[in-house]
């Protein structure tokens, strides 16, 4: 059962947006929904404008469409400095430290004791293009003389998972909401720009069109 946070903390959230993506509200469910919101399937803080909202057909729960990446993590890395007394190996789900964000995990590559390649495999999120990251020495044989490091090329789009087996599409969340206060205005009839989401929805819009053909996704 979806349950929500009525105690009255302060937070700021950026509503910026929310204008932008719902572009006209002719229909929504009666009343909203208060979303189940699950912290191991959605964790981010706030539900933006915009957000694709799904129901499970056994219970009848609102949720938020769970997320695959974060916005803002690393996409590309240039500039690779190899360092220095590492030991030579492949390293896997190697924390990268430094910069901006949190969460990126590479593979390291070590020939002749320096770092010879990194290869992002988890986004994670918040950085900036040109933070420095740092491969520890610590997670890639244990050592390191001086550091290997690389800069943030190139940022990844937030992008959703696949839709959850026993759930179908409802509708698209009206105005940006605190994840603890998950109260949702919920569209199903109108016109949304998919341009200034937060998540990518390219991979899923076909399947959102279909299931919700009242609703008119156009860029302005």
């Amino acid at each position: 059962m979806a349950t929500a946070n009525l105690n009255n903390e302060s937070s700021t959230i950026d509503t910026s947006n929310d204008g932008i993506i719902i572009v006209d509200n002719f229909q929504s469910i009666r009343g909203g929904r208060t979303l189940s919101v699950d912290g191991n399937v959605y964790s981010d803080k706030v539900i933006p404008a915009g957000h694709v909202v799904i129901k499970e057909t056994a219970t009848g729960d609102y949720k938020p469409m769970p997320i695959a990446n974060e916005p803002n993590g690393v996409g590309s890395t240039s500039g690779l400095v190899a360092g220095t007394g590492y030991t030579n190996g492949t390293y896997e789900n190697v924390p990268l430290q430094g910069g901006s964000g949190t969460g990126a995990l590479a593979t390291v590559v070590v020939a002749s004791t320096v770092v010879s390649s990194v290869t992002i495999t988890k986004a994670g999120k918040d950085y900036k293009v040109g933070d420095v990251l740092t491969v520890p020495g610590a997670y890639a044989g244990g050592t390191a003389t001086t550091n290997s490091t690389v800069a943030v090329a190139t940022l990844a789009a937030g992008t959703y998972s696949a839709l959850p087996s026993g759930h179908t599409y409802a509708g698209i969340n009206i105005s940006t909401i605190p994840t603890t206060k998950p109260f949702a205005g919920i569209l199903v009839r109108g016109t949304v720009n998919p341009t200034p989401m937060k998540y990518d929805i390219t991979g899923i819009l076909s399947a959102v069109k279909t299931a919700l053909p009242l609703i008119d996704f156009r860029a302005d």
